[in-house]
Formats: C-alpha cells, sequence, structure tokens
C-alpha cells in the first residue's frame, strides 16, 4: 500500500506504545531515531508502507523479544475469550439457509475479529463487534465482489493470519474452505510478535488439522521481501486470502495481479479513503 501523510507517525506510534511496556526508555529513544532514519530515507508516494514497517520491525527485533513475555498474557487472554466464542460462532453458521450464506457468515465473524488496536492493546480483546452479530446486534460486514465464487473456483488458498485470538474465528473459515476440498497455506508469524498469531496460536485452535501447511513470516507479507518458502506458495496460490491492516498495507499494490480477498477493520485515514469507508467499518473485498 502506498502511504499517506499520516503512516510516518502511526507507524512510529505502533512501535513505541507497544515496545515502551516492557523496555527501557532510553532503548526506546534509540530505537526512535533508528526508526526515524527508516522513514526519512525510505518514506516516499510510491513507498510499501508494509516494507517500511518491516525495516523498522528489523531494527526494534530484540526490543520486541523482550516484549515477549508481557504480550503473552494478552494473547492467551485472546485465544481464551476466541474459544469461548466458538460453539455460539458454529450455531450462527449453521442456521444459514444455503452454503453461500453459511461460507459469507463464516467471513463476517472471520472478518469481525480484527479487531486489535493501532496503539497497544491494554489487554485482551473482548471481540464484542462478534458477540453483536452473533446476538443479531449487528449487520454482516460489507461484502464486495463474489467471495464466495472466487473461493469456490480456487485450487490453493495462501491464507495470511493476523492477531491471537483472531485466528480462532479463522478457524471456522479454515475448515470450511478445507470442507470445500481446497488446498491450503496458512501464514503466521515467527514469534515473538506482539499480539500477533504464532505456531502457539496454531496449535491452541488445532488449525494443523485443516490446512495442508503452515508457514511463517518475521513481519508482515510483502512478497517480494519474504522467504522463498512463502514466495513460492504465493506463486503457487491462484487466491490469497490476507487478514488485518498490516497484511494490507504489505499485499495491497503487490498481488502481482493474483486474485485476493482483503478482510479487516477501517482503522485509519489512508485506508479509508482508499477503501471509501468509514473508521471502524468492517470489510470483506474481492479485489481480482
Amino acid at each position: 500500500m502506498k502511504p499517506g501523510l499520516v503512516c510516518a507517525s502511526c507507524l512510529l506510534t505502533w512501535l513505541i506504545e507497544r515496545l515502551a511496556l516492557a523496555s527501557r526508555e532510553s532503548e526506546c529513544y534509540d530505537m526512535v531515531r533508528s526508526v526515524s532514519g527508516v522513514i526519512r530515507d525510505g518514506f516516499h508516494p510510491t513507498a510499501n508502507v508494509g516494507s517500511l514497517a518491516n525495516r523498522s520491525i528489523e531494527i526494534a527485533d530484540e526490543m520486541i523479544r523482550d516484549c515477549a513475555e508481557h504480550f503473552a498474557k494478552i494473547k492467551s487472554g485472546n485465544n481464551q475469550i476466541a474459544r469461548q466464542a466458538l460453539p455460539k460462532a458454529r450455531d450462527f453458521i449453521a442456521g444459514a439457509k444455503s452454503p453461500k450464506e453459511a461460507f459469507e457468515r463464516t467471513c463476517a465473524l472471520a472478518a469481525a475479529g480484527n479487531v486489535a488496536p493501532v496503539g497497544a492493546p491494554s489487554g485482551a480483546s473482548k471481540f464484542e463487534e462478534v458477540d453483536n452479530i452473533l446476538k443479531g446486534r449487528s449487520a454482516l460486514p460489507s461484502f464486495e465482489g463474489d467471495v464466495y465464487g472466487a473461493v469456490r473456483n480456487s485450487s490453493h488458498i495462501l491464507y495470511v493470519a493476523d492477531n491471537s485470538g483472531e485466528i480462532g474465528f479463522d478457524s471456522l473459515l479454515l475448515s470450511k474452505i478445507n470442507e470445500m476440498g481446497k488446498k491450503i497455506t496458512l501464514v503466521v508469524k515467527e514469534g515473538p510478535f506482539f499480539e500477533d498469531a504464532t505456531q502457539k496460536e496454531v496449535s491452541f485452535f488445532g488449525l494443523d488439522a485443516c490446512v495442508d501447511r503452515v508457514l511463517t513470516t518475521r513481519a508482515f507479507f510483502v512478497p517480494a521481501e519474504s522467504p522463498p518458502a512463502l514466495v513460492d506458495a504465493f506463486k503457487k496460490s491462484d487466491l490469497v486470502i490476507c487478514k488485518g491492516t498490516g497484511n494490507y498495507e504489505g499485499l495491497q499494490d503487490e498481488t502481482e495481479g493474483k486474485s485476493t480477498i482483503f478482510m479487516l477493520k477501517v482503522k485509519c485515514r489512508p485506508i479509508s479513503r482508499m477503501l471509501q469507508m468509514n473508521i471502524g467499518d468492517f470489510v470483506v473485498r474481492l479485489v481480482k
């Protein structure tokens, strides 16, 4: 995704608020100076926001690892709350009147789980948006394009996950895609990585049973900068499902013409303008 002017300050805020939770203040000053250099040298109208974030993550890697214990508690809470909601979520999906409606309900819950804040989380997510959908208090997210048809007509799907807890709702969609006979490569973060899903979440939600392969990436998915195995899986896939803001920033404009389903909550002005949606809206959008 090409940056808006506020993306520079947002990137710094995203890192500082998270790292300051468990790092020495002097380390944070050093990190800000280094990341400011990344922004100074690489911030221009045709830059990729995901790429800038990844270069910043590389600089802050040791500090991110130092924060692992703090975020482990938040991730555990996210996972437990999401798992408790899954039985009702399955009942909600089972109440659909057609396979297409069941699939869209599943997508809606996966999208509505994308609630991690731009700033640092203060505790476990309550997934209130999912709960509101299950109780009929909220409409489903906006659907743009024939998402069901895109999955039905695909054979190999690359599924790029985002956050802990949220991936529990992804598990419903991954199971549904698996039932459709599709090959799935699931991508999660190499841990530790703030509140994002890792192999631990894959095991916690039993996702090995419904995907063909699990790959990891140290930061956000940018095809040109990813590990060889992930680049190969991307090239071999005929559809990508991309979850969350960070992955949207890395993959938008970088899909190489490959059909992609973006699923996320609109959390900032640049993405709001790009998607022509309001901040706070949820969307499931097929881009061909």
